[in-house]
């Protein structure tokens, strides 16, 4: 079953099939937090904030969008509140090993070996920048799904994420070393 199809039932009174969507969706909004403000005691939280609040507006989800695309809306503005109200945001140190960096580092040359650095400059980055590589490259979702989610155009979408990569680029470049003075022989 899909999970419009699933909410269709839960809508109508199957409440039990709710559980469905907790099974797939408590890992995946797990990890899309984690991403957001990193490994933290409130991901759980946020979690079951973000369960908790579909379940309660399902009769509002409307079916001609994806349900994926919705439920992370939500769990977005759940995340964006937190964020507002905390700071500062840490990634930790185990933020790396969750991560699939593939699409990330392949538009950035970035080599495996440096994953924390990747944290690092992504923890430095806006929230509004994080948000849209963590959704784009991390979570698969289209400009579209994007646009959805954070209720923006397609367009701006495109905008932020160019801006967000350009940024992320800046934060990442290694240190290098002052020049050397050429000796002359």
């Amino acid at each position: 079953m899909t999970d419009e199809e699933i909410i269709k039932l839960v809508v109508a009174g199957e409440i039990d099939k709710y559980g469905e969507i907790i099974e797939r969706y408590q890992k995946r909004l797990a990890g899309f937090i984690n991403k957001m403000i990193g490994r933290q005691p409130e991901v759980d939280d946020l979690v079951e904030e973000t369960l908790i609040a579909v379940y309660q507006n399902l009769a509002g989800f409307e079916g001609d969008k994806k349900f994926s695309s919705w439920i992370l809306r939500i769990a977005h503005n759940k995340t964006v509140d937190f964020i507002k109200k905390k700071k500062p945001i840490y990634m930790g140190e185990d933020w790396e090993e969750i991560v699939t960096f593939d699409k990330l580092l392949e538009d950035t040359e970035i080599e495996n070996e440096n994953k924390k650095m990747v944290a690092e400059a992504l923890e430095e980055l806006e929230v509004k920048y994080r948000e849209v590589l963590v959704l784009f490259y991390f979570e698969d979702k289209s400009y579209e799904e994007i646009s959805d989610i954070l209720h923006i155009t397609k367009s701006n979408v495109g905008v932020i994420i160019s801006r967000a990569k350009k940024q992320f680029r800046e934060k990442f470049q290694p240190k290098a070393d002052p020049p050397q003075a050429e000796k002359k022989f």
